[in-house]
């Protein structure tokens, strides 16, 4: 009689035993099975079943919950530099120049075109290149000059800024700004001198031109560039008399008169005197009209209507960007707006 007192080893020993003999009885009624089909013609597929040893089973750990990442924190905005800001808006600004500096452009090109249609395909490219650069150089210049600060001279020298000049004509004086000094406006003046930003763009388009078919070859657009310059002044002054004898009667002699005086002696501001009239106590004032030039051709009650220009050459040297804008505005709306010529880009 066997004991009942085994090991908890020998009782998992004779469950192993046990099932060894079960498996091998059902091997032998497989094999039985197998012959017997082979007998009848049909496949039978053998199994070789290997007496696996029971593995024990191994209770494990849940893993613990691993931690989260640690949060990054948001990177900082890190504020603009005054400097940063100002440049900011100088080329938000730019991007709005550059449209009316492109119709500029656009006339330039088909300007060369008449004049060398036989420009091989490398040479267009690169003068539109250089054309485009010069848009882009261009806005930013005229950008920067719109955005710096006038230069307001002392009020010793009796231009103390444009809003003074016309705050002292109507009688009510602006609060003078302090901090400002002629020596110190003059400086500044001198530092930063206005660019024409249609100049710009011909004068990158010509040196382009003169770079790939020479010197003597470009000098024809050289030579039509300053035709069409002459033409501008000569309109330009024409207009201006005009205006002039509107307000003085003037008759066919000094209508004549005055144009030579003025074409004689070329100032851009003469542009600004056509987009900045106003009317101060009763007069006309034209800020950029070469006052010395016209009063010598007038009479003595003319010139007593016209005055002395005192109170144009305080607007003037206040709003120095007023003249370039006016140069600007009144060449980019000459231009045509037409598409972009596909003959530049084959």
């Amino acid at each position: 009689m066997r004991s009942h007192s085994r090991a908890v080893g020998d009782g998992r020993g004779d469950a192993a035993a046990a099932a060894g003999v079960w498996l091998r009885f059902l091997g032998l009624v497989a094999a039985i099975a197998v012959g017997s089909g082979r007998a009848d013609g049909q496949v039978a597929i053998e199994v070789d079943i290997v007496e696996a040893e029971a593995a024990p089973v191994e209770t494990a750990a849940p893993d613990a919950p691993e931690d989260p990442p640690p949060a990054v924190p948001a990177a900082e905005e890190v504020p603009l530099t005054p400097e940063a800001m100002a440049r900011q808006q100088i080329e938000q600004m730019a991007a709005q120049y550059e449209p009316m500096l492109m119709r500029v452009l656009q006339d330039e090109l088909e300007l060369v075109r008449t004049l060398h249609g036989d420009l091989p395909v490398e040479a267009r490219r690169a003068i539109v290149a250089a054309g485009e650069k010069g848009v882009k150089e261009g806005a930013i210049a005229f950008s920067e000059a719109m955005s710096t600060p006038q230069p307001v001279p002392a009020p010793q020298g009796g231009d103390d800024g444009f809003l003074n000049a016309v705050g002292r004509a109507f009688g009510f004086p602006m609060p003078e700004e302090p901090g400002r000094s002629a020596e110190g406006a003059k400086k500044a003046e001198a530092k930063k001198k206005p660019v024409d930003p249609c100049h710009l763009v011909s004068d990158a388009v010509a040196a382009s031109l003169i770079e790939q078919i020479g010197e003597a070859s470009g000098k024809d657009f050289l030579d039509e560039l300053s035709k069409r310059e002459q033409r501008r002044r000569a309109a330009t002054v024409r207009r201006l008399v005009g205006i002039l004898d509107d307000d003085l009667s003037l008759s066919a002699k000094q209508r004549e008169s005055i144009e030579a005086a003025i074409a004689e002696k070329w100032d851009e501001g003469v542009a600004m005197a056509l987009d900045h009239q106003m009317e101060i106590n009763g007069r006309k004032i034209y800020p950029g009209l070469p006052y010395k030039r016209v009063l010598p051709h007038l009479t003595p009650a003319q010139q007593s209507k016209l005055g002395d220009g005192k109170q144009s050459r305080e607007i003037m040297r206040s709003n120095r960007q007023g003249m370039l804008q006016s140069q600007f505005f009144r060449r980019a709306n000459l231009s045509q707006q037409t598409e972009r010529d596909p003959w530049w880009f084959e």
